[in-house]
């Protein structure tokens, strides 16, 4: 029996003549380019060997096919996985199974679950056709910096921190962010602009403190949904600037007036 076993299903479309692996297909390998890396990088995190072929899909190894079931395995020598997708007349069931062969399987399947739980029941929406762009992008970045990115950065001293108020709660949020001060602005890109919390707390308050290189500073923060923010992101830090671009989907321009 395995150790962990979850199921995620959803609906087939209307007229849906698509087999098992083409939906398995449909949810891993049209993912976005930024997506399909983050997911080969995951599982090579886990152990997990995953060569790129035609004959598998995104780089695992399709054990068994037919029409209605088809069941993918990756080899390592942690833990033994598979995804096994089945269909019937009306839905699609996505069924991931992994046993812990040795440690440290257990602990690191542990750091992967919430992701997991994110990717499927996302991917399978867009493959049938229910989510807007850029839905999964936007949670499972929002997850990792919530739960590892934002708590690190935030304890670094030379790092920026934007300082909000929260629109419901009225207590102060802190963001790590990445931007550039010219005279008496700061200028930044938000990679999901009205999707993000600290932007949603701008437009409900826009007085805001920003740290930077180490001193709090008071400012008035405006949106720029009319400013070119990709062409912005050239003359701000190349590293945050291309991590923006690459995970980003509602790219807008924010400056930051300093008092």
């Amino acid at each position: 029996m395995p150790d962990f076993t979850s199921t995620v299903d959803i609906a087939r479309p209307a007229g849906d003549q698509r087999d098992a692996l083409q939906w398995a297909r449909a949810v891993w390998e049209e993912a976005p380019p930024p997506m399909r890396t983050f997911l080969r990088a995951g599982w090579l995190g886990l152990g997990l060997t995953t060569r790129l072929a035609p004959d598998r899909v995104l780089g695992w190894t399709i054990a068994s096919a037919t029409p209605d079931r088809v069941v993918l395995e990756a080899p390592s020598p942690l833990m033994t996985t598979r995804n096994i997708v089945h269909l019937d007349a009306d839905r699609v069931y996505w069924t991931t199974e992994v046993t812990y062969d040795r440690f440290p399987a257990r602990q690191l399947w542990a750091l992967a679950v919430p992701i997991h739980e994110l990717v499927i029941p996302a991917r399978l929406r867009h493959a049938a056709g229910a989510s807007r762009p850029g839905d999964l992008q936007h949670q499972l970045v929002t997850t990792f910096q919530r739960r590892l990115g934002n708590p690190v950065l935030s304890r670094l001293p030379g790092q920026t921190l934007l300082e909000t108020t929260g629109r419901t709660s009225g207590l102060p949020r802190q963001t790590p962010i990445g931007g550039r001060r010219t005279g008496q602005e700061f200028w930044l890109v938000s990679e999901f602009g009205e999707r993000s919390q600290y932007v949603r707390n701008i437009q409900a308050d826009p007085n805001v403190r920003l740290r930077l290189h180490g001193r709090w500073l008071r400012g008035v923060a405006h949106l720029l949904p009319e400013d070119d923010a990709r062409a912005r992101l050239k003359s701000l830090p190349r590293l945050n600037s291309t991590a923006v671009q690459a995970f980003g989907t509602d790219l807008l321009t924010i400056r930051i007036d300093l008092g």
